[in-house]
């Protein structure tokens, strides 16, 4: 898989899909959970999340992406810090996979991650982005070719550059105003054949992924993988 970092709006992403971090009951939180909800159309995905109900800490939801130009939003339930001791990394490591995974099944080609738990859930900022970089270039995908993090403030972009990784700005051809008319016009244009089988194409994978992490053996491979990742990346330490 080809994987960039970006800086920028997560909701300018091109990518089919786009990651939230979410809470275990897909409410709308702040930060970035915010940003994409705004985005996406508040009613349309609460009510889309309040169907679903609940998620499981480290495993991930998906929805249509609604007003986004991102097909689905894939909602991943990652931790809060508390001591280290609380299998924080590991559920953070399985959220990444999860949410890859969920990408994957739906034969997503491309996928766009904020920096999970960076934020307010209180993670020390350079080992949530060792966790991210080590979980997006060990995973396995069979049709995902492209993972963007996108990163949002300033001191962050600055810290990873300083770790010799390039950060590019994330490309914008319209303002999120103009976005959002032309995505609200396109969804009144539904007339032809084309636009319907490709509607149906897009319900039928949200299916495919709803259904995917119902198996627990999908959700035991995922928190497997974090652990895997956190291990490598605390013994290089």
């Amino acid at each position: 898989m080809e994987f960039k970092i970006l800086k920028g709006n997560i909701v300018n992403s091109k990518a089919e899909s786009i990651v939230l971090p979410a809470n275990e009951r897909l409410k709308e939180g702040s930060g970035t959970s915010e940003v994409i909800f705004k985005a996406a159309g508040r009613k349309n995905l609460t009510k889309a999340c309040n169907k679903i109900g609940f998620c499981e800490m480290g495993s991930a939801v998906p929805t249509l992406g609604y007003e986004l130009n991102a097909n689905y939003i894939i909602h991943t339930v990652v931790p809060k810090w508390i001591d280290g001791e609380h299998n924080e990394y590991d559920i953070l490591s399985s959220a990444y996979a999860s949410a890859l995974d969920l990408a994957d099944v739906m034969e997503c080609k491309s996928i766009a991650f904020p920096l999970l738990a960076s934020g307010n859930n209180g993670f020390d900022v350079d080992l949530a982005f060792e966790i991210a970089v080590k979980s997006i270039e060990k995973y396995q995908a069979k049709n995902l070719e492209y993972v963007q993090i996108i990163i949002f403030g300033n001191n962050i972009a600055a810290n990873i550059k300083s770790k010799g990784y390039e950060v590019s700005l994330l490309p914008i051809d319209l303002t999120n105003e103009q976005k959002l008319y032309e995505n609200k016009k396109e969804k009144k244009k539904i007339v032809d054949d084309a636009k319907i089988v490709a509607q149906q194409f897009m319900v039928d994978q949200l299916e495919k992924g709803i259904n995917y992490f119902k198996n627990p053996k999908n959700r035991e491979m995922a928190f497997k993988f974090g652990k895997e990742i956190v291990k490598a990346v605390i013994l290089k330490k």
